[in-house]
């Protein structure tokens, strides 16, 4: 495997991994305890193989618009404006925000100055997306592998200190793996997978690379290793210490008492930078996702121009009106799912029925 591939698939990588990754892993490996691997055999499947597969499946067709567009053209554009505009300017995209800067609410006050801090959030995600085919440089070269290396930084030490493994609690001890799926389900990966392709080929043609369609299908298989090795990481070290940790009401506090217990003050400072770089990458790959998707949907207005757009609709969105949108938007995403599934499986059916074709036809 060539240095071009480890990039992609480091910047894919860091493009899945967000806030919501970072919070679900602690939080199951707290919850289920003793009953850690079948709770994290059902997230790693939601979460991971089901994500991954479906950038595979989508690689013969480059886009998922095109791959929709063989059911239906129409239903494709509505469907996939509909999925770029959820994940996108609608939630995840201020979502990120809101998440990385309530990290650091113990030194940004409430007022106009945490609103300043929204802005500049999204000014310097969209300085890192204003180059769609540069994002391999910053994701691949610099933000993922800062971030890798500040993860294994407050879990590794973990590894190496006693803990106490307690029983699962709640519904994890009735049915973990179940749970544990249904915990893999709501990163909602599955839809941002829709949307990463088209980037990443985006950045595959910038490099070069005469087979497309083998380098997407590799990249995806190097981000998902990457995935499944940092939530088995994050659940284990929680699980480990499930004791101290379970009592704890979400993610972001166990993953920040799990680096005060290494690091003291110190974690509180790495943890929220971990968050940071995490929202900031998630945050201009969706940007740069949405601007690319818009701008060849709708070309009468360029990518700088969405780009613009949707970074200011994420800030204010973010200052103002997120829990609203929430609100309404959670149920949206609950029909769009499974729905998004079953795409997947009637174009593999498609993808599959054309090769055998294609076979026959050479015979």
């Amino acid at each position: 495997m060539n240095k071009k591939i480890i990039l992609l698939g480091i910047t894919l990588f860091s493009m899945f991994f967000g806030a919501g990754n970072l919070i679900f892993a602690p939080f199951l490996g707290a919850q289920s305890g003793s009953s850690l691997w079948l709770a994290l055999g059902g997230m790693l499947i939601t979460s991971v193989i089901m994500p991954i597969s479906a950038i595979c499946i989508i690689a013969p067709y480059k886009t998922a618009a095109n791959m929709i567009g063989r059911l239906s053209k129409p239903f494709a554009m509505i469907f996939m404006t509909m999925i770029y505009l959820l994940i996108g300017p609608c939630i995840a995209i201020p979502r990120t925000a809101s998440t990385a800067l309530e990290m650091w609410s113990w030194l940004i006050p409430d007022n106009w100055i945490s609103i300043a801090a929204v802005f500049l959030f999204f000014g310097v995600a969209y300085l890192m997306a204003v180059r769609p085919g540069k994002l391999k440089d910053i994701l691949g070269k610099i933000m993922g592998p800062i971030l890798l290396v500040l993860i294994l930084f407050v879990c590794v030490p973990l590894l190496f200190t006693s803990g106490d493994v307690v029983a699962a609690s709640n519904i994890y001890a009735d049915q973990p793996f179940m749970t544990g799926l249904n915990e893999g389900y709501q990163t909602m990966d599955i839809l941002a997978a829709f949307c990463f392709g088209i980037l990443i080929t985006v950045n595959i043609q910038k490099m070069q690379i005469k087979n497309e369609q083998k380098a997407l299908i590799s990249s995806a298989l190097v981000a998902g290793v990457l995935l499944a090795s940092v939530y088995t990481l994050l659940a284990f070290v929680s699980s480990s210490h499930s004791a101290l940790l379970q009592p704890l009401p979400n993610g972001a506090q166990i993953l920040s008492t799990a680096a005060q217990m290494t690091w003291g003050s110190l974690g509180q400072i790495l943890c929220g930078l971990i968050f940071l770089i995490a929202c900031l990458n998630v945050c201009s790959g969706l940007l740069a996702c949405c601007s690319e998707y818009f701008a060849e949907t709708f070309p009468r207005i360029s990518y700088k121009i969405w780009l613009i757009l949707f970074a200011i609709a994420g800030a204010v969105t973010a200052c103002t009106g997120l829990d609203a949108i929430l609100s309404w938007s959670g149920t949206l995403l609950s029909w769009i799912c499974p729905i998004a599934v079953l795409i997947l499986v009637i174009a593999l059916i498609l993808s599959l029925r054309d090769r055998r074709k294609a076979s026959n036809a050479s015979h």
